[in-house]
């Protein structure tokens, strides 16, 4: 069984390598680190499996199928941090992703559903379902690499063996909480998000979400004042009276966005 890992991120390929490589099907594992060079990879070496990273510098995943010769497409895990109104469209398609940040085991799970696939009669239906969910993203506007569709609108939230999605417009601030961050909302509830600070801050617009020290990251309209604490110090109060200490790895970059000068 071949299977291709294309992502422009090391860590992400390396991750999931790491993770098939410890099973005991030996399986011919190779990468791609973008999305020119899996286009190359899976029209020369015809994988059986691809793991898909859906935003990619160069193209997107879904660019990326679309230059793949249709009488070898492999079965396809798209990994992804798409909002719901994608996930909805991957489930209606019954098409399986990985969504990030996800656990070991669902990676395996996806595995065994790309494998079953591989063995199954029923290639040219995937294909058509493939091609179907492109046309279906395309309605929805769904656009990885347009500057309006590069951060998130809402987070997905696993709770048992559903998604329960969490928008990032009611969102207060988030704190860290060991290898989990810990999301406020306005309505008053917390949700539990496995992902690491800097990961959670790459998939949030800038314009609306500002890290303040290594544990936090608040929404800018959320603020209700900003205190200056002598000595270059600086802290902030939320609109619900919470306190967060700016520290000074962050605080030239919160005092520009802010328009307040030192």
């Amino acid at each position: 069984m071949k299977i291709l890992i294309a992502d422009d991120e090391t860590l992400a390929r390396k991750r999931i390598l790491n993770i098939l490589e410890k099973e005991s099907e030996p399986y011919q594992l190779d990468e791609a680190s973008s999305g020119k060079e899996a286009i190359l990879k899976i029209n020369t070496t015809q994988p059986d499996i691809v793991f898909l990273d859906i935003k990619m510098t160069d193209l997107t995943g879904f660019e990326v199928i679309e230059h793949i010769d249709t009488t070898v497409l492999p079965i396809i895990v798209f990994v992804t941090a798409f909002d719901h109104f994608a996930i909805k469209a991957f489930e209606v398609e019954a098409v399986d992703f990985l969504l990030k940040p996800y656990k070991n085991d669902r990676l395996l799970a996806a595995l065994q559903r790309a494998i079953a696939r591989v063995n199954s009669k029923e290639r040219d239906a995937y294909r058509e379902k493939v091609h179907h969910l492109l046309q279906q993203l395309a309605t929805q506007n769904v656009a990885p690499n347009t500057n309006q569709n590069q951060y998130l609108e809402k987070i997905a939230l696993k709770m048992g063996k559903k998604y329960v999605f969490a928008d990032t417009a009611q969102i207060k601030y988030i704190t860290s909480s060991s290898y989990y961050a810990e999301i406020f909302m306005q309505d008053g509830k917390k949700h539990v998000y496995r992902s690491s600070m800097a990961a959670l801050l790459e998939k949030l617009n800038p314009n609306r979400f500002l890290r303040i020290n290594r544990s936090t990251i608040v929404a800018i309209p959320e603020i209700k004042e900003v205190i200056s604490e002598g000595l270059g110090d600086y802290s902030i109060t939320m609109k619900d009276r919470t306190a967060f200490s700016v520290t000074k790895n962050y605080r030239q970059a919160f005092l520009k966005i802010m328009g307040i000068k030192s």
